[in-house]
């Protein structure tokens, strides 16, 4: 799993592995039934990899933030009607609080420590207007998920996969309203997911 990890730092790679494990279904799934994004609406994507949900998008105003400058470097050659910032989001001077209508956190998690998650959540509540909501999605243990899929988790590249109520519990420190979802669907591998959707 080393070398798969190593591998899915380039961002070629980790589209073609997105593709083949059902990364279109996921990122459809995601937008059409969670965001649901309006024309003009702005989006603030974090940890946006190398920018694979943009197309998927109509219409909004994107910016979307990732620590690789390698991600970065491919999207913004992908996808040069989106924002790309190379950096942490937490060093990020956002245009004015209350900016966004809608933050993602796809796949993002599950990659930062319980410090390091609160900060994201303060971040996002700051940046998002009144009305606005977070949608957030990560692997999950559960009691009835998989054997397969509990392996995975276990071997995925993000050190600080939780349960639904570890996540549910950090999101609640910051937003008054949380509402999560467990998925078993969205890809074609054996995997557990939950998506949040916090609001303000």
């Amino acid at each position: 799993m080393i070398g798969l990890r190593s591998v899915l730092s380039f961002p070629q790679a980790y589209r073609l592995f997105w593709n083949a494990v059902g990364g279109r279904r996921y990122v459809t799934i995601c937008v059409e039934e969670y965001v649901k994004p309006k024309p003009g609406c702005r989006l603030l994507d974090i940890g946006c990899g190398p920018g694979n949900i943009v197309p998927y998008l109509r219409d909004v105003e994107y910016v979307g933030f990732d620590m690789s400058a390698e991600y970065i470097e491919s999207a913004r050659k992908h996808y040069p009607q989106a924002t790309f910032v190379c950096g942490l989001v937490s060093q990020y001077t956002l245009p004015n609080l209350e900016y966004f209508d809608v933050v993602l956190a796809l796949g993002i998690l599950h990659h930062l420590d319980d410090e390091e998650a609160h900060q994201l959540f303060e971040i996002a509540f700051q940046g998002l207007k009144p009305g606005g909501k977070l949608v957030s999605i990560d692997g999950v243990f559960t009691k009835d998920q998989s054997p397969v899929a509990r392996y995975l988790l276990k071997r995925d590249r993000g050190r600080f996969v939780r349960n639904l109520d570890g996540y549910v519990q950090i999101a609640s420190r910051v937003f008054p309203h949380v509402k999560s979802t467990l998925r078993h669907d969205l890809l074609r591998i054996p995997y557990t997911h939950i998506i949040m959707e916090c609001s303000r």
